[in-house]
This record gives structure tokens, C-alpha cells and sequence, in this order.
């Protein structure tokens, strides 16, 4: 099976996003361009569909700011109410005798009408096989087209995957996390009541998680190998519950030094590569899609190269981790196969795998793929 799992990934409507398609994407992919390219828009675009999956248009819509804030400006009238969304992806999910075996989902929804009274449309297919389809604003059909496998009462505004809850397609759209880490929030003490389960998107509640992951050696030992390779000189890392104010907070232990320290004694960089660290190594399992912006931020070129390591191999076809990124020690850290190129071109982001037309590593040599990325020798517009 190839490394390239997910054969295509296509948005329409949302934000710069006029009408975008990326095909041949593998489960470590980086995408980079400028600040204002629509990195960003693409990642909250997949969040969007992640939530309409999970709550509901409603929810979707609230989240995202509402019609006003999601639609594309660059789109007709008559098409700027329409978002449309369709992914085709190879997993693995387990068969009734419990054996491994890889299937080809192929799901599209379409929204209509998101500025009022929306209404979903969707099909999905597996193998090749009709196993859901759905006229706009009506129930789903599981099957084939027979108005007797019609789901009556079905909720209007919800997907039609809630009734393939199990389903590693359904599963993996639902697990969809982005993170915009904020490290002067995420050193602060949580408090008793925070939810430990799943590390929020700004990473505000890394102690109560660290706190839960303390608790499985396995996690408590691969976070502190790996920060040790990222953070050199950081011996200990563990969480202190404060009982008077009902508080977790992150201790750490330097080498050399006798005494752990809280959170707001170290480096915004420090807090942010442990952040990071977690969202990658603590994924929804069986299937989920990280997506974290920003790597880069505030650490050394040495750290950044462990740090982009550690996602990678981390990532696999059914917990993929993406990474968005306008910097070139990111960059230069990955195989051509792995870079997809952002642009924004009459202010509709537009997108192309650096590997496109047959580009390969060897191909490149002697030049880095940043400093090919740097000079435009890849023809998607400078980093800047």
C-alpha cells in the first residue's frame, strides 16, 4: 500500500479557500507558505467539518464565527452559500474474525444554503460499494437507493456518519485536533475541574493532562527521552496538585540544580515544544488527524530537527500529524515527498506537493529543499 494514504482532500468555500484540491498526501505532511497564505484557513476548514460531524451545522457554524465569517468572498453569489467538502483515504480497520484489512473510503458533503435554514447533502462509498447516500435536506439512505433503508427522524442538520459511529473514515474525521499553542496559558495551574482527556487547542490545560499521562510509564518515559533531545539540561518533569486552591501545576528539574521550579520560571520555548510534544504523542487512537501550527516557534534549529523527527515517526496512516509552517529550519528538515507548497494567487490559497512532476530528493542534490523553497526554484511563490 502506498505511503500516500489519503489520495485526495478537496474544500470548497471557506474563507481564502475558493476551491481547493490536494492529492497524494501521506500521513507526515508539512504545509508551508507565507503568513496570510491560508494555512491556517485550511486547518479551520477541517476543524469545521470535524465539528459539523461531531454536533451538528449549528455547533459548526457557531464555532467558526457564523456564514459572515467561513464563506469565500472570491466565490459568485449564487455559489458563496455552498461549502463542500470531499476526502478519498486508504485505512485499516478490523474485520468480523478480527483481521487487518485495508479499505478505500471515498465521502462527500455539500452544505447548502449556510446562511439560513442549511441543508446537508452526502454519499459515502467503501471499495467502490454505495453505503450512504443523502439528498439535500433529507434522510440518509444506507445502501443502495431503496426509499425502505431510509433513516426516518434522522436530525436534519447531522451527519449521516453518526450511524457509521465505528467506521475508521467516520472515526478519523471526527478526531480532528487543531492546536495554536499558547505557552504563557499553558504554564499556568489548571484547576481541579479541567478536563484532563484531551489537550485543548491552545494547550491550556497541559497540566491536568500531564498529570493523567504521569500516571502510564510508558507516555511519562517517551515525553521525558524526547524532551531531553529537544530541551537538553531538562532532567524532570512532573505535575504538583495544590490542594488549598484545588490547582495542578508543572514542576520542573534541571541538571545541576536540587530543586524543581514551576512553569513560569522557563522558557516560553520549553513549554511550547513540551506542549507540542504531547498533542503528538497523546493522539485520539484508533484514528484522529493532528494538525499543529507553528512548530517553529521559539526553538533552536537543533530542537526543531528532534522535534520534526518525533512527529514523524509518530505519524502513520490512521493518526496522521500535520504541520503548517513558514520557516525554512522546518523545511529543512524534510524529504521532498513530505512539503506541500501554499500560495495565495488573486486571494484564493492555491496548493502543490513539492513532490509534484516527479521531484525526488536525489533529484534536488546538491541543494537543500529550503533553499530551493527560498529561492522560488519550486514555483509556488516566495516564503514571504
Amino acid at each position: 500500500m502506498s505511503n500516500k494514504t489519503i489520495h485526495l482532500l478537496k474544500i470548497t468555500n471557506y474563507k481564502s479557500i475558493d476551491s481547493l484540491e490536494v492529492k497524494s498526501l501521506g500521513p507526515f505532511s508539512v504545509f508551508a507558505g507565507p503568513n496570510g497564505s491560508g494555512k491556517s484557513n485550511f486547518f479551520d476548514a477541517l476543524d469545521f467539518v470535524s465539528t459539523f460531524i461531531n454536533n451538528g451545522i449549528e455547533s459548526a457554524l457557531r464555532a467558526h464565527g457564523g456564514f459572515a465569517n467561513i464563506h469565500s468572498e472570491k466565490r459568485r453569489s449564487e455559489y458563496s452559500r455552498k461549502f463542500s467538502f470531499e476526502i478519498s483515504c486508504d485505512l485499516i480497520g478490523s474485520q468480523d474474525n478480527n483481521e487487518k484489512k485495508s479499505s478505500t473510503y471515498h465521502y462527500v458533503l455539500t452544505i447548502h444554503n449556510l446562511d439560513k435554514d442549511p441543508k446537508v447533502e452526502e454519499r459515502l462509498t467503501i471499495d467502490g460499494a454505495l453505503s450512504m447516500s443523502r439528498k439535500m435536506g433529507e434522510s440518509p439512505v444506507i445502501g443502495n437507493n431503496d426509499k425502505e433503508n431510509s433513516i426516518e427522524q434522522f436530525p436534519i442538520t447531522y451527519s449521516g456518519l453518526l450511524l457509521f459511529y465505528g467506521l475508521p473514515l467516520s472515526e478519523l474525521l471526527r478526531n480532528i485536533s487543531v492546536y495554536r499553542i499558547d505557552p504563557i496559558g499553558a504554564k499556568e495551574p489548571d484547576q481541579s475541574d479541567c478536563d484532563p482527556s484531551r489537550l485543548d487547542k491552545k494547550g491550556h490545560n497541559l497540566a491536568s493532562v500531564l498529570s493523567r499521562l504521569e500516571g502510564d510509564r510508558k507516555s511519562r518515559e517517551t515525553i521525558m527521552d524526547w524532551m531531553g533531545m529537544i530541551v537538553p539540561g531538562v532532567e524532570k518533569i512532573q505535575t504538583k496538585h495544590e490542594s488549598l486552591e484545588s490547582k495542578t501545576a508543572i514542576m520542573f528539574k534541571e541538571q545541576g540544580t536540587r530543586k524543581r521550579f514551576p512553569a513560569h520560571l522557563v522558557s516560553d520555548g520549553t513549554v511550547y515544544a513540551l506542549s507540542m510534544l504531547v498533542a503528538a504523542l497523546d493522539q485520539p487512537k484508533p484514528y484522529g488527524l493532528t494538525l499543529i501550527e507553528e512548530p517553529e516557534r521559539g526553538l533552536h534549529p537543533a530542537a526543531i530537527r528532534e522535534l520534526t523527527g518525533m512527529m514523524r515517526e509518530q505519524s502513520i496512516p490512521e493518526m496522521p500529524i500535520w504541520l503548517s509552517t513558514h520557516s525554512e529550519s522546518v523545511v529543512r528538515e524534510l524529504d521532498v515527498q513530505e512539503l506541500v507548497l501554499v500560495n495565495k494567487v488573486d486571494g484564493r490559497t492555491r496548493m502543490k506537493l513539492a513532490g509534484s512532476g516527479g521531484l525526488c530528493q536525489e533529484s534536488i542534490a546538491p541543494l537543500r529543499l529550503d533553499e530551493m523553497w527560498l529561492s522560488n526554484m519550486l514555483d509556488r511563490g516566495l516564503p514571504w
